[in-house]
């Protein structure tokens, strides 16, 4: 029962080897530029991760393009509000607020006053937090000895009911 303890912790524990977080870093370059940078906490490269600057405004899509092998973009910064979305793949999707440039976001006069949209539920995400990661592991790994528990207990009780017989 030990070695077979002593495995499955060894298992888990190498589940979180394998665990990362996509990082991104906006950078101003003081020129009418903004820096992109995108990497894995891991120290990896995020290279072919989707770079999308959308307007906070209308959503509208100002800039999109693919990480290349340095995985660091040189885009012009946008006079709207803005946000980075950085997307490396399913469960690795990071928003940051746009860099406010020297002269200030444009302010745009609105028509018409829309009636804002309750939020999405396809459109929400999973926090990227460790928090949200280790308490999964957790999670599992109380299940998994739960399972293992009664597994053993079960056996115990059906040797104990074959001796009465």
């Amino acid at each position: 029962m030990k070695k077979l303890f002593y495995l499955f912790c060894t298992f888990i524990m190498s589940l979180t080897l394998y665990a990362h977080t996509l990082v991104l870093n906006l950078d101003d370059n003081e020129d009418g530029t903004l820096f992109i940078q995108g990497m894995f906490n891991t120290g990896e490269s995020a290279e072919g991760a989707l770079v999308i600057v959308e307007s906070l405004d209308n959503q509208e899509v100002l800039f999109k393009k693919r990480l290349p092998s340095s995985s660091e973009l040189i885009v012009p910064m946008p006079k709207v509000a803005y946000h980075v979305v950085l997307d490396g793949g399913p469960g690795h999707t990071v928003i940051k607020e746009g860099i406010e440039p020297i002269g200030g976001f444009k302010v745009e006069e609105k028509k018409e006053t829309k009636k804002q949209k309750a939020p999405n539920r396809a459109n929400m995400q999973i926090s990227n937090s460790p928090a949200v990661t280790i308490s999964i592991v957790i999670a599992f790994t109380l299940l998994i000895a739960t399972i293992v528990i009664s597994i053993f207990n079960t056996n115990r009780l059906m040797r104990e009911l074959k001796k009465g017989y």
